[in-house]
């Protein structure tokens, strides 16, 4: 199971079930993908290494945590590991970045790329999906 938590405060009607409800979700998930500024929103966590030592205590297996242009603390089988995001001199719309670094990371993992390798492809690909409107890469896109 792989869970990225979202939060987004306007659809909850409280802090303390959201807490609650994300807290016992990523303790089911096996793939944990959170944003920093969620999970610092959310949990107060003062920063990511915090964000990544709670989730794993939680049971996750494989903790990545985003931060934006910041790098990427992500954790597996006890090893953590950082990594820059690939960086866009010219991002037109960064809608569904994190979902398609989801996408990017979850489809290497699939076809048995190790962690940091599964961290770069997410981060590629979301690269390439900001350099368009909407979140769609047109089919006649170059590959950058």
């Amino acid at each position: 199971i792989a869970f990225d938590p979202n939060f987004r405060p306007r659809l909850w009607p409280d802090l303390d079930e959201a807490r609650a409800t994300m807290t016992r979700a990523a303790g089911l998930a096996t793939i944990v993908l959170p944003s920093f500024a969620d999970e610092q929103t959310l949990f107060g966590d003062s920063e990511p290494g915090a964000t990544l030592d709670r989730l794993h205590a939680l049971g996750a297996l494989e903790v990545i945590v985003k931060d934006g242009e910041a790098p990427m603390h992500f954790r597996v089988d006890g090893e953590s590991f950082e990594a820059l995001p690939v960086r866009v001199a010219d991002p037109v719309d960064t809608t569904g970045a994190g979902d398609s670094f989801n996408a990017g990371y979850l489809a290497a993992r699939l076809r048995g790329a190790t962690m940091p390798q599964a961290v770069d492809a997410g981060s590629r690909l979301a690269a390439r999906v900001v350099r368009h409107r909407g979140a769609i890469i047109p089919k006649d896109a170059p590959l950058y």
